[in-house]
C-alpha cells in the first residue's frame, strides 16, 4: 500500500470526532493516536513527545501506527 501524504488541512478532518480516528503529525510522519491511552500513553506523554521534552520519545513512538506523512 502506498503511504498516504496529509496536508495541514486533511490532517486536521481527523481529530476523532463522530467515527473518524485521531491522527498526529510528528516529525514529519503521521501517526494514529486513537487508542494512544490503550496503549498506555498519556496526552501529557504525547505532548512531550511533541515539545522535544520526552526521555522515552522512541519508545513511546513505537506503540503508535505510522498512517502516513505531512506534507512539505
Amino acid at each position: 500500500m502506498a503511504e498516504k501524504t496529509f496536508t495541514q488541512d486533511e490532517l486536521a478532518k481527523y481529530n476523532g470526532d463522530g467515527e473518524r480516528p485521531h491522527y498526529m503529525a510528528i516529525d514529519g510522519l503521521v501517526y494514529d493516536i486513537t487508542d494512544a491511552s490503550k496503549k498506555g500513553i498519556s496526552i501529557k506523554k504525547l505532548m512531550e513527545v511533541v515539545f522535544g521534552r520526552s526521555k522515552e520519545k522512541d519508545e513511546i513512538l513505537k506503540k503508535l501506527t505510522v498512517v502516513g506523512k505531512l506534507a512539505d
